[in-house]
């Protein structure tokens, strides 16, 4: 199931509310790199596919900004090992 992506530009983040809860992704945009920093779901709502919906998103903002994409945190580095179409837009 895909969950619906909040993009928050003010505050750097992609999120998902559900079951009055808020997942994030948290990144940083800077010299045309989008640098994910954390990503964040709290446990009520792990194993949903939430984390991989956040970094989806993040993905897409990038290739349609194009932007390189840094994958800082441990998860949106497996995540890409996992979904290699992404991988011409890493650093």
């Amino acid at each position: 199931m895909e969950h619906t992506v909040i993009h928050d530009e003010k505050v750097n983040r992609f999120e998902v509310f559900e079951s009055g809860q808020i997942a994030y992704l948290q990144y940083e945009e800077k010299d045309g790199v989008l640098d994910i920093l954390h990503t964040m779901v709290p446990p009520q709502l792990e194993g949903m596919g939430i984390a991989a919906d956040l970094t989806t998103a993040a993905a897409r903002y990038a290739e349609i900004n194009q932007l390189k994409i840094k994958p800082t945190c441990s998860f949106a580095k497996t995540y890409f090992i996992r979904h290699s179409q992404y991988g011409d837009l890493l650093v």
